[in-house]
């Protein structure tokens, strides 16, 4: 839409009429320009039509953008900043003969895998219940502060699983995804680049959440940090609920439908569905251990803190480069510039690290190019579904939990990965030191098979035969069936 000449969108039930009210009355050639305009409306458009705000632009688009962007930093970076409390639990706060320190790195896979997953039962509901939407979100805020709260009183690890893994990351599931599906009504064709912009979030809490919960949970301790974070969040998230609103009228409840599973025999799908997996079983991996690592370097802890603040830092250009390409350039060159470039990083950079320079070298690399590959999926989706709004959600929802299901498992991988090396302190750097030689190979190896994303083009338009040839169904089954 042409930002120097707005337009009056008109949307109602059952038609929509569009009129470019500035110019009827702009021009004096159209007698009673004004009379003539007022009767057009009344003829064509019913009482019950609503003016929408444009789309792509304007403020209420950049203010909804806005809010949805505070929404995204509150709830993804404190689990992108894990890496800071792991060390402390790990350092601090439990001994290192506890019997439950194995759960440690599972509470960090879960506090952002269960918010991938559990879209699989929020999206379809809110589709279903479009109306309830706030409602949801309001009621996640509050589980998300409950969460951080209960985390302030934890004795155990399985307590830490139960507030900081689960309830946090249920509360963040309802309060997040709700309003991230008004984006399709804000922005078309700049889709892509308002997501780079929302996931930039990410990016800025991970710079900064990092830092405050270290300083919180060295000055203060446990008890006072999350207190305080659960202050933080709430105090943030409530205003942003001002602008976090849909562009078009919501009904209360939208007629029920059968899903559309034809995108199952969809090639083009399963490509795409499985690279995301197997990109998300090593994305998370070094965001995780980085503070770690660096404490195992013999470095500060607040080395591995700024390496981590870095790699959330760079995520934010690398969000938006990537997610710009995307919408000008061939999408295979964006898979390739944030799979190729991961794994790259991982392999040469990651894996010779012994100092603090090469470590933030990689935080930097690492973090410009890993976070662009889920801000690829509405392209992906526009490859399978086309717009539609339906399979869209659908088909969203999909890619969102198997991300989750491949962060989660990475949490139990990465700790068998660490207990049984060969090269364990056979060097000082990263493929020899302690555990990590065979964590950083496997890390680099996933990014670069997610890789095979960029063959989808071969197999648009291929579907897989899921019918049983007669001859090959059971006897009994081909009795039946000619009875």
């Amino acid at each position: 839409m042409n930002a120097s000449r707005p337009q009056l969108d008109t949307i109602s039930q059952p038609s929509i009429a569009h009129f470019d009210v500035r110019a009827l009355e702009s021009n004096p050639s159209t007698p009673g320009s004004s009379n003539w305009r007022r009767s057009l409306i009344a003829l064509e458009a019913p009482d019950t039509a609503v003016s929408l705000p444009p789309i792509d632009g304007g403020f209420h688009a950049y203010a909804y953008l806005a809010s949805a962007w505070m929404f995204e930093l509150l709830v993804w970076s404190l689990p992108f900043s894990y890496g800071v409390f792991l060390n402390y639990y790990t350092t601090v706060l439990f001994s290192p003969d506890d019997s439950q320190l194995n759960l440690l790195p599972l509470v960090g896979t879960l506090s952002s895998g269960i918010i991938y997953m559990a879209s699989l039962l929020v999206l379809p509901f809110i589709l279903r219940y479009p109306g309830q939407k706030r409602n949801i979100s309001l009621l996640g805020l509050v589980l998300c502060v409950a969460g951080l709260l209960g985390s302030a009183f934890a004795t155990r690890p399985t307590h830490l699983l139960a507030t900081q893994g689960v309830v946090y990351s249920l509360g963040a599931t309802m309060m997040f995804f709700p309003v991230a599906t008004y984006l399709m009504d804000w922005f078309s064709v700049k889709r892509g680049l308002a997501n780079g912009i929302l996931f930039t979030g990410t990016g800025l809490g991970g710079i900064v959440v990092p830092f405050v919960a270290e300083f919180l949970l060295n000055r203060y301790g446990q008890r006072i940090a999350f207190i305080t974070l659960a202050a933080i969040f709430g105090g943030l998230a409530l205003p942003a609920f001002v602008y976090a609103k849909p562009r078009l009228p919501v009904a209360q409840i939208s007629a029920a439908s059968a899903v559309d599973t034809s995108f199952l025999k969809n090639q083009v799908f399963w490509i795409f569905f499985i690279a995301n997996i197997i990109q998300a079983l090593a994305n998370f991996l070094p965001g995780i251990y980085l503070p770690s690592f660096a404490n195992d370097l013999n470095l500060s802890t607040t080395s591995g803190t700024l390496a981590l603040a870095l790699m959330n830092a760079t995520s934010m250009p690398g969000l938006i480069l990537i997610g710009g390409m995307s919408d000008k350039l061939d999408l295979r060159l964006s898979i390739s510039l944030s799979t190729v470039g991961s794994a790259l990083a991982i392999f040469l950079v990651w894996g010779f690290t012994a100092k603090l320079a090469p470590l933030l070298v990689f935080a930097c690399i690492y973090g410009f190019f890993s976070g662009g590959f889920s801000v690829l999926w509405p392209k992906f989706i526009g490859v399978i579904s086309k717009d539609d709004p339906h399979l869209y959600s659908t088909l969203m929802s999909l890619f969102i939990a198997s991300r989750g299901l491949g962060n989660v498992l990475s949490g139990p991988l990465s700790t068998t990965l660490l207990k049984h090396s060969p090269l364990y302190d056979k060097a000082g750097f990263g493929y020899g030191l302690k555990g990590y030689g065979p964590l950083i190979l496997f890390s680099g190896c996933g990014m670069l098979a997610s890789t095979v994303a960029v063959c989808y083009p071969y197999f648009v338009g291929k579907t897989i035969d899921v019918s049983i040839p007669l001859a090959r169904r059971p006897v009994l089954m081909r009795r039946l069936t000619d009875e």
